[in-house]
């Protein structure tokens, strides 16, 4: 199955219909993908809430007062969690987040994520064949040319430092590696440019 995608020739600024050999998902489950970028997510979170417990927290380790004879509730430490300047009981800091999602499962979000924006007219592909060096001016004009007014994804491969340096600075640019791309970069801007290396590589995977 062959798709047409609008092609930017970066050097020329010249804007063509190409087909790409691109196996189209015509169903798209958004409770499949919600799920992905979900655990994508977790797995991305940063753990940086902590608290000391007792522990963790420096102070000296001798006996409040006897176990016995005093009246009082017999303790062992001042740096008990019901003393001022103790630790802290059932705080964060030893939570673990991952969800392990199958490898099917993202390669299928991923697919169905591309074939929707395949379908919105919101894919791009950008030709940088010839280009010796980079240029966020030519980038900026490319964007332009496609009416991507929006935030969006470039997708590059190997061969394509070039691009990348020309993309890298634009505003609302997010730069992602064609080996490392996941639904959640898809879905996470408005548009999606991929290089010409980028997205005969993902096609031919997807194929």
């Amino acid at each position: 199955m062959t798709v047409k995608v609008d092609t930017i020739n970066f050097s020329e600024n010249k804007v063509s219909k190409k087909q790409y050999t691109f196996l189209q998902s015509e169903e798209i489950n958004i409770g499949l993908i919600h799920q992905v970028v979900k655990g994508s997510r977790t797995n991305h979170r940063n753990n940086t809430a902590s608290v000391k417990t007792r522990a963790q927290v420096s102070g000296t380790g001798a006996k409040p007062w006897a176990q016995k004879g005093t009246g009082r509730a017999r303790q062992g430490s001042l740096r008990a969690p019901s003393f001022i300047g103790g630790g802290i009981a059932h705080g964060p800091g030893t939570r673990v987040y991952k969800d392990r999602t199958p490898k099917k499962m993202k390669k299928k979000a991923l697919d169905m994520s591309v074939s929707q924006r395949i379908s919105e007219g919101s894919v791009f592909v950008v030709d940088g064949t010839g280009v010796e060096k980079p240029s966020t001016k030519n980038a900026n004009k490319v964007l332009k040319n496609v009416n991507v007014n929006r935030s969006f994804t470039f997708v590059y491969s190997e061969g394509d430092e070039v691009l990348f340096k020309s993309f890298k600075n634009l505003k609302n640019s997010k730069l992602v590696s064609v080996e490392k791309l996941a639904a959640i970069d898809v879905i996470s801007t408005d548009d999606l440019l991929f290089s010409v290396n980028a997205f005969e590589k993902y096609c031919g995977e997807n194929a």
